[in-house]
């Protein structure tokens, strides 16, 4: 009979797994009470602390806004602190405690020098930036300081007054046990160090967190909206670098980054304010915007950028501190990466639009500032810093010249095999290709190092943007200022008649120089292949000139130097050549610059590059193997027999 029941469970193991069991449960149980549910509570608590401070800061949800007024009116008529140093003056407002009235002692809104640039207005002026900070806290009946809050002088002895001397601490109570307190310095040069202190009074744990908020209103008043430069809201923020323009952020949702470190700010082409969190264990950075809303009052967009920090438990009697460093102040490297190595702020250097090629920009920049800085005019060194490009480029530009004073001087060959085959494109093409390598002349060669060559004026494009050491600077003669463009122009002839033509009509006497260095340029350059090159490159001096008469001065003068100097160094090889630099042509001349082009259009070039890559890929002998490989394959002759002698 066969035994169907199953042998019982050793007892070690039904020991064994009842013991894992309770084991898992406790896990479980430990897991879901000391991790589990305080994550949640936490991500609640933040969920409900962001609900609170978007209530307490409607610039991002489209509270109404008054009718403008001047900063003046604002500053007048509402509670006041001072803010003096040496570079930096203005006040803070004691209602809300925000810092919104910041201008710079060293720089002006004009030439005139009448009035200062502004970097911070107060909130319902023209052009309102501003910047705040507070506590949010998760229990929606814990009363924390909001826009409406009156702040306090704490032990003032009738100081009203932020220096570098005198540090001011604001306070402020909420009537249920929790004191709040701002500790505010300022240095000699562009920083604030905001210090705020939460201290608990009440008889159990209050949860809160902190925040720091930086809003523009509408446009900055000196927005110069190119593509060139960015401006906008940037933060470097997860090792990454965030760049949102003005333009940009508006189709864009908010952006929201969790990290344990980073900066985020606004910036324009000169200037530039920050918030940088100190000693920060993790926290939201976010860049917002949010559109005007006519049924709520507001009437400009609003661009800000935020910092919320971790929510942390404050026990009865304990203080809580949170600390924010805030630069106001132009974009001076110089400056900007003293505070980074001082403060420990990463690659605070791309506050700088060094653009795409960083690693030529950069080095350049350093440079320029170094040869103004010689030379003590920054015109100067502009012109000082086109000899060193131009000894750099030297010898890329001895190349590019030398091929062009050979072609120049195969021009009469040039002419006859264009008048042999006037309508044969391929043996035109043919011909030009062995004349070039009996004459050993590449007229690609003089291509390639101008190519080279074109990532460097890129880069120093880019310099003379956005050096702020080039604004209001001035130069000899009639130029006041660097950064602006020539304010001459040859349709009044330069002042002489008293008429202002219109902006689009200023093309002042530096891009006229520039005009005639680039047509003596063209005229030693050899002649184009074809009709529509040559009408092209007669056209190009026209259109630099003309846009470049739209930009800085400053980078006019240094391509009339550079194109001036390009000049020289051609008349000299043109000379050591052979070729005479002839810039008025001969009837002659231009009869044979034109036969040259005319006829088929042919790009000899093309077909010695192809070669140039053959040899490269199969070796000198390769032209030769083709060559026997395409004879005609005839047939063998039959062989004569031979007749028998009889």
């Amino acid at each position: 009979m066969m035994n169907n029941d199953k042998d019982p469970m050793h007892p070690d193991d039904l020991r064994n797994l009842l013991t894992f069991a309770v084991l898992a449960i406790a896990v479980w149980v430990l897991y879901d009470h000391f991790l589990l549910k305080p994550k949640m509570e936490q991500f609640t608590q933040a969920q409900e602390a962001q609900r609170l401070m978007q209530q307490e800061f409607p610039e991002v949800n489209g509270a109404a806004v008054k009718i403008p007024q001047t900063r003046d009116e604002i500053i007048t008529h509402s509670a006041r602190l001072k803010i003096e140093s040496k570079h930096l003056f203005g006040s803070i407002s004691l209602v809300g405690g925000r810092i919104d009235d910041v201008s710079l002692h060293d720089y002006y809104k004009s030439l005139k020098k009448r009035e200062n640039v502004n970097l911070f207005s107060p909130m319902d002026s023209l052009h309102p930036r501003y910047t705040n900070f507070g506590w949010v806290s998760a229990a929606k009946e814990q009363a924390v300081p909001d826009k409406n809050t009156k702040w306090m002088i704490k032990d003032d002895h009738g100081q009203n007054i932020l220096t570098p001397q005198t540090p001011i601490t604001l306070y402020w109570e909420n009537g249920t046990g929790l004191r709040f307190e701002q500790n505010i310095t300022i240095d000699d040069g562009y920083l604030f160090k905001v210090t705020q202190r939460v201290l608990n009074q009440t008889d159990h744990n209050i949860t809160i967190y902190p925040f720091s908020v930086m809003t523009q209103q509408g446009r900055p008043e000196d927005l110069y909206g190119s593509w060139i430069i960015h401006e906008g809201p940037i933060g470097y923020v997860d090792n990454k670098l965030i760049e949102l323009s003005y333009k940009k952020i508006v189709d864009k949702k908010p952006l929201e980054i969790l990290a344990d470190k980073g900066w985020i700010a606004l910036t324009e082409r000169y200037w530039f304010t920050g918030l940088f969190p100190e000693n920060q264990d993790g926290g939201k950075f976010r860049f917002l915007y949010a559109r005007p809303d006519e049924s709520t009052g507001q009437t400009q967009p609003r661009y800000q950028v935020d910092i919320m920090g971790q929510g942390q438990a404050i026990a009865p009697g304990n203080i809580l501190e949170n600390t924010t460093n805030i630069y106001v102040g132009p974009k001076k490297l110089s400056a900007l990466e003293s505070y980074g190595k001082k403060m420990g702020w990463e690659h605070i250097d791309l506050a700088l639009d060094f653009g795409m090629y960083y690693f030529l920009t950069k080095p350049l920049f350093y440079l320029l500032h170094w040869l103004g800085d010689f030379a003590g005019n920054f015109g100067l060194g502009i012109i000082m810093l086109t000899f060193v490009v131009r000894i750099f480029v030297f010898p890329l530009a001895n190349t590019s010249y030398r091929s062009f004073a050979a072609l120049r001087k195969v021009a009469p060959q040039m002419k006859e095999l264009r008048e042999k085959y006037p309508d044969n494109k391929e043996k035109l093409q043919a011909g030009l290709v062995k004349l070039y390598e009996k004459e050993k002349v590449n007229p690609m060669a003089g291509c390639l190092p101008i190519i080279i060559q074109i990532p460097i004026f890129f880069a120093l494009f880019k310099v003379l943007q956005i050096s702020v050491e080039m604004r209001h600077a001035p130069f000899y003669g009639w130029i006041n200022d660097l950064s602006a463009p020539d304010p001459t122009t040859i349709f009044n002839l330069f002042g002489l008649i008293p008429w202002s033509p219109p902006s689009m009509l200023m093309i002042g006497a530096w891009p006229c120089f520039m005009f005639v260095f680039m047509v003596l340029q063209k005229m030693m350059n050899p002649p184009p292949q074809d009709k529509m090159q040559k009408a092209m490159m007669n056209f190009m001096p026209f259109f630099i000139t003309y846009i470049l008469s739209q930009y800085a001065v400053g980078l006019v003068i240094y391509w009339t130097f550079s194109n001036g100097l390009s000049v020289l160094q051609q008349y000299i090889i043109m000379k050591s050549m052979g070729v005479e630099p002839h810039l008025f042509k001969s009837k002659e001349q231009k009869e044979m610059e034109k036969k040259i082009t005319e006829g088929p259009a042919v790009h000899p070039e093309l077909e010695m590059i192809e070669h140039d890559i053959e040899e490269a890929l199969f070796g000198e002998d390769k032209d030769k193997k083709t060559e026997e490989e395409e004879k005609p394959v005839s047939r063998p002759k039959p062989k004569k027999s031979k007749k028998k002698k009889s």
